[in-house]
């Protein structure tokens, strides 16, 4: 009678559970092909990790899992290396509510980070089994905010120590060729209303033309340091660096001594420099102000606000259509005459 073949061993899939402020989730992980989970839409308030399951075919001896919690652009300072629990071919490892990975945001920054990770079994064997992503990490992006919670230490959201002054005080004003119209105005509620769709829209250029923010300020006591407007603006589906555009001018507002009214009127370069026509851009906006003693408060509390474009034809900065010459974003027989004008008259027209 002929010898039963050996099993092979191998991963054969696996599952994460876990906590996002206040809603549970759970991934299955394929071999190969997974794209990043990405929680960083709302700032993370509580992130958690509750369970791993791991099922294995064939004589698997030992399983664990190696992660890594850490800020985008960095190393991971530290790879967490954990073994699973066995129950036949289930591997497991459950998490109680104090233990795991939880949120860490031990720099107080506004970043985007990553919890990345991956298994191994049999890792003594002469060829252990790998199971990662086809050669990279499993990820989960999310996103966290500095000192103060975006409340600072006197409470969360519009309700610590600073907050808005008063109702319809917060404008961001946007100066732009084509699209919708050009101010983005806040209510004290931190609802983010404002009279611009997000919704795609063509542009042939956007820049940021200044910002008017007025704040109550809950003691005398309480200095403020600094105001700014942070964006960025990229590809949907990418992720832009951010950049500042800080206040000019304050002054009381209203004889309030503890009010005060900060306006930004340096603009910024045009935003459309350097995208592509065609694909949904987003321009990604909040207000930072930073008081004496580092606590950072943020506007709008719980995620910043995105606004939807296109970049609608060559004259804003953004990529052109190679021979779109007269910047309608098509190449036709309109480009032809344009080039014959210009080869005639030594001009392009309108020059």
């Amino acid at each position: 009678m002929a010898a039963m073949a050996a099993v092979a061993q191998s991963i054969t899939s696996a599952t994460i559970s876990y906590t996002f402020n206040g809603q549970d989730g759970r991934i299955s992980l394929p071999a190969s092909g997974f794209s990043t989970l990405d929680l960083s839409g709302t700032v993370a308030e509580y992130f958690k990790i509750n369970s791993v399951t791991v099922q294995t075919n064939g004589t698997i001896n030992d399983l664990k899992i190696l992660a890594a919690n850490y800020k985008s652009g960095d190393d991971p300072e530290k790879i967490d290396d954990i073994p699973l629990s066995q129950r036949g071919d289930t591997w497991y490892l459950m998490l109680g509510d104090d233990e795991g990975w939880i949120v860490e945001n031990n720099d107080h920054s506004t970043a985007t980070r990553y919890f990345s990770f991956y298994f191994v079994a049999n890792e003594d064997d002469d060829n252990p089994v790998v199971y990662n992503n086809g050669g990279s990490y499993y990820s989960i992006r999310y996103k966290t905010e500095g000192k103060g919670g975006g409340g600072g230490e006197g409470g969360g959201g519009q309700s610590g120590n600073i907050t808005f002054y008063d109702k319809n005080t917060a404008t961001l004003s946007l100066g732009m060729t084509g699209g919708w119209s050009s101010d983005i105005t806040y209510t004290y509620a931190g609802d983010g209303t404002r009279n611009i769709s997000d919704q795609p829209g063509g542009v042939s250029s956007l820049e940021i033309s200044g910002f008017t923010l007025r704040l109550q300020r809950a003691s005398a006591d309480l200095e403020i340091e600094s105001v700014s407007v942070q964006y960025k603006v990229y590809e949907e589906g990418s992720d832009g660096q951010w950049n500042t555009l800080n206040y000019d001018f304050q002054e009381d507002e209203g004889g309030n001594i503890l009010a005060k009214k900060y306006t930004g009127t340096t603009s910024t370069q045009d935003l459309t420099k350097g995208l592509k026509q065609g694909p949904t851009c987003i321009l990604e906006v909040k207000y930072q102000i930073v008081d004496k003693n580092g606590n950072y408060y943020f506007f709008p509390s719980g995620g910043n606000d995105l606004y939807r474009f296109s970049v609608n034809n060559s004259g804003g900065g953004g990529e052109g259509v190679r021979g779109d010459l007269n910047g309608d974003g098509e190449v036709s027989m309109s480009d032809v005459m344009f080039l014959i004008q210009r080869i005639l008259n030594g001009k392009f027209p309108d020059e």
